[in-house]
Order: structure tokens, then C-alpha cells, then sequence
């Protein structure tokens, strides 16, 4: 049994590897990419609530009896001007090594994470991070359209604020970015992705077998999106929200609009298996 343990920009995750079609991931948000956009760096503190998570799922995982604890890290670390020197910190605090991936790589792993429960053919990715959102299309033999940007969710609060026709604004600046890209079927996956499928379920409670294969219209996406910003409470209308991700989830229902949309797609199926998969597949060796 092995344990990846995924370093985001908002959310730190843990997978423990029990060879199940959908594992249940446990998640501490920590915004490791809080100001990263304006300093450049990552600050004293959300590196210190980044390390004290790792530590704890590092601890999990022993107490598991991982046979192996793999951790990687994605765009605020490889972005950051401190990041090397935070890599060498969480390897000194938890005697492991850490991985800093490459947005391809990250990209890349995200396809492999989903087509690992897909029949096959080939499929677009949307991963929407904290930090990054990558596009890549492909099957399991050849990647067809790849690329990273550094739109995360974390990122749109620093440089886009919190109205709504401000991030609208913003998004729509820069998704060009992409370039030339015309969607085949559409696979979400990562925590933005995950949260609204379970709030376009009604959820009470975040239940992963039910958001595992959910499909997201456009029309639901657009729908979900206004009753977002015109909540009062957002905790109270959507239970099934980790209160940590309520300040980041209209950004990231107004991305993942605008990728559909770029894309030319009306829906998009959602999926559990990301990246963290994909990383087993490709460095322990799992199918």
C-alpha cells in the first residue's frame, strides 16, 4: 500500500492507495499561494500551515503502514522565489523527498490520473488549481494539446479581487492565453471541479462515489455561478462546502465557465482520479 501526498497552491491532500475505482482523499486547505502573486513569494505563514499539514499526513500515512509516502508539489512552489528553500525545508521536517513537477508534468499526470477509469479515446483535461489551470488533451497513447497557466483560484483573488464582473474581466483577458484549442469530451478534475458537482447535487454532506462521474452542463455551471454571488451565506446554501474553499469557489465557477466556453463544450464530466493518481501510475508504478 503506498501514500501520495499532493502540495497544492490552496489545499494539501492526502491519498492512501487501497486499489478502490474512488478513494476518499483527505484535504487541509492551507492557500500556500496567498500573495504569491504580488510578492512573488510564499509567506512565513502559510508555509508554516503547508509544513504542519505534511507533517500530519505524513504521520497518517505511516500510521497506515504506507509502504512507500511519495509527496509532490505544483505551481506556487516551482513559482515561488522561496521555493526551493521551502522544498528543502518540508524534506528536513518529514525525512522525505519532495517533488516539484513541472506545470507539463502536472498536466500530464492529471490526464493519466482519469483516463486510469475512462474506457478509452481521447479526452480534454480541465484542471483548475490554486494556483495554475491546465489544458491538455490526449489518450493513452500520445498527448495531442498541453498547456499550464498561471490562473489559479488563489492567484484570481490577488490579481482579480472578489467582484464578480472584475474576475469575469480578468478571465476573459487572459483564458486567450490557451490559444487555438477546440475541446473534445471534457473531463474536470481537482477540488474546484469536485465542490461544484457536489453543490450542483444539493449535497449535504461531500460524498465522492456520487461526484465521481457527475456530469456539469454549462447551463447548471451558469446557473450555480449566480446563485453563488448572490449568497448571503454561502455555508448555509451549500453545506457540502469546506468553509476554507467558499472564498475561492465563485472565481472557479466563473473559470471553469469560461474554459467550457472557450472550448466550445456544453458539459463537462467530473472526476475523482486527478493528479494524485497519476503520479502512482507514473512513479510506483500502479495501473
Amino acid at each position: 500500500m503506498d501514500a501520495v501526498i499532493d502540495i497544492g497552491s490552496n489545499s494539501v491532500r492526502l491519498l492512501i492507495d487501497e486499489h478502490k475505482k474512488v478513494a476518499k482523499k483527505d484535504v487541509l486547505t492551507t492557500t500556500l499561494g496567498d500573495g504569491l502573486a504580488l510578492t512573488g513569494k510564499l509567506n512565513e505563514e502559510a508555509m508554516l500551515r503547508t509544513e504542519k499539514a505534511v507533517t500530519e499526513f505524513v504521520q497518517k500515512a505511516r500510521s497506515c503502514r504506507a509502504d512507500n509516502i511519495y509527496i509532490f508539489g505544483t505551481e506556487a512552489m516551482r513559482a515561488a522565489e522561496n521555493g526551493v528553500a521551502f522544498k528543502q525545508r518540508l524534506e528536513k521536517s518529514t525525512g522525505l523527498k519532495v517533488d516539484v513537477i513541472s506545470g507539463e508534468t502536472e498536466a500530464r499526470l492529471g490526464l493519466m490520473g482519469a483516463l486510469s477509469d475512462m474506457p478509452g479515446g481521447e479526452i480534454t483535461i480541465i484542471d483548475i488549481g490554486g494556483a495554475s489551470v491546465e489544458i491538455v488533451r490526449g489518450d493513452e497513447k500520445r498527448i495531442t494539446y498541453l498547456k499550464s497557466l498561471p490562473l489559479g483560484m488563489v492567484r484570481l483573488i490577488d490579481l482579480a479581487g472578489t467582484v464578480r464582473e472584475d474576475i469575469e474581466r480578468y478571465v476573459n483577458e487572459h483564458i486567450c492565453e490557451f490559444g487555438f484549442v477546440c475541446g473534445v469530451e471534457a473531463v474536470a478534475i481537482g477540488g474546484t471541479a469536485t465542490s461544484l458537482a457536489s453543490m450542483d447535487l444539493n449535497q449535504k454532506t461531500y460524498d465522492p462515489y456520487e461526484v465521481h462521474g457527475h456530469v456539469l452542463t454549462l447551463h447548471a455551471l451558469k446557473k450555480l455561478t449566480d446563485r453563488i454571488f448572490a449568497s448571503k451565506d454561502l455555508l448555509k446554501d451549500f453545506p457540502s462546502l469546506p468553509e476554507k474553499r467558499a472564498r475561492i469557489i465563485g472565481h472557479g465557477a466563473i473559470m471553469l465557465t469560461a474554459l467550457l466556453e472557450y472550448l466550445g463544450l456544453e458539459q463537462t464530466t467530473v472526476s475523482e482520479r486527478d493528479n494524485m493518481e497519476g503520479y502512482l501510475y507514473y512513479t510506483a508504478g500502479k495501473k
